[in-house]
């Protein structure tokens, strides 16, 4: 009996060993949040819709209601609440994102932001959040991707330089790239000329530093199995097989399940992924990719119920007001320190 209970003993305390605290996570996340606008006019943005006397009657007590709910889901995203990184996208301008993390259930983060005006023609732009308490921005740039031969602009490509507070430097970039409305065929080689400028952003930045950590989020508008992701991107499916200077999209496992974060008709689109540089993968020191940790917030009370059953519970439906969430599930990964 008494070995019995030095055995359970000595079992409890290597789980509490091993057992990883919210001091030794840190989380990254990525959210379209559909079509945050103000409720101000703006010449230079497509923002006709969202007025307060437009069809969609735009008012502030909607645009209020729209943070609240963009709030909760981010301040419930992960398993450790909030998030300490979040990429986001289909934002008018940086005053919403201020907006946003002014909210009361995200306060308990001291968030900061990065915004840039993007050339996009909806006048919606890609934006960065984190904590100012884990993390400092050191350098910010901007990629646009060159959509000329089609007489088009896109949103910038975001590239958000920055130090941990133990020293490690990790660079982020964001994206939204062109959609699908003309078809996906159709539209894919712009996909691919945006897939081209990320590459050769990372290329550069892998050449000053070959151990660069680096994270890579974004609505792609493809899938990890898509020629934009699979082929120019070159992307790793598996841990085990990335290569040095490579990135491993955490998300190919979940697209293979047919699990999505955006639904079209019947069907599920993995859309918003998290990438990561094989610098990333190795757990000997510092902080690193937590292997298994790509998820989908996708709670029933962010789904739609009626009509349209099963799908994200969204702001509009047409003309409608729903008064929900998004069109798109957040997703996130875990990085633990070491």
């Amino acid at each position: 009996m008494k070995f019995t209970i030095q055995v359970i003993l000595l079992l409890l305390l290597f789980s509490a060993c091993k057992k990883k605290t919210s001091k030794d996570m840190l989380s990254v996340g990525f959210y379209n949040l559909e079509n945050l606008f103000d409720t101000q006019n703006d010449p230079y943005t497509f923002d006709k819709q969202f007025l307060p006397k437009s069809d969609r009657k735009w008012t502030k007590e909607r645009y209020e209601e729209k943070l609240q709910n963009l709030a909760k889901v981010i301040s419930e995203l992960t398993t450790y609440g909030t998030p300490t990184f979040l990429g986001v996208c289909e934002i008018e301008n940086r005053e919403v994102l201020k907006d946003l993390i002014e909210e009361s259930v995200l306060l308990s983060r001291n968030y900061d932001i990065v915004h840039r005006e993007s050339p996009d023609e909806r006048g919606i732009d890609v934006g960065f959040i984190y904590d100012a308490d884990l993390f400092s921005v050191t350098k910010v740039t901007t990629h646009q991707p060159d959509l000329s031969d089609y007489d088009d602009k896109t949103r910038d490509i975001l590239h958000i330089s920055g130090k941990l507070t133990n020293g490690e430097k990790l660079h982020f970039f964001i994206n939204h790239w062109p959609s699908r409305g003309e078809g996906r065929k159709e539209s894919e080689p712009k996909r691919v000329i945006a897939a081209q400028t990320l590459n050769d952003a990372i290329t550069t930045v892998l050449t000053k530093d070959a151990d660069a950590k680096i994270i890579v989020m974004g609505d792609f508008n493809d899938e990890p199995s898509n020629k934009s992701i699979s082929q120019t991107l070159g992307v790793s499916c598996e841990v085990s097989e990335t290569e040095e200077n490579q990135l491993y999209n955490a998300f190919c496992e979940l697209e293979d399940q047919d699990y999505g974060s955006y639904r079209y008709r019947k069907y599920w689109d993995m859309l918003d992924q998290i990438m990561v540089s094989s610098a990333l993968l190795t757990d000997t020191s510092g902080v690193h990719f937590l292997p298994q940790s790509a998820d989908i917030k996708d709670e029933p009370w962010m789904i739609q119920t009626g009509k349209y059953e099963g799908f994200p519970l969204r702001t509009y439906g047409g003309y409608k007001y729903l008064g929900g969430y998004s069109d798109h599930f957040p997703v996130s990964i875990q990085l633990q320190l070491k």
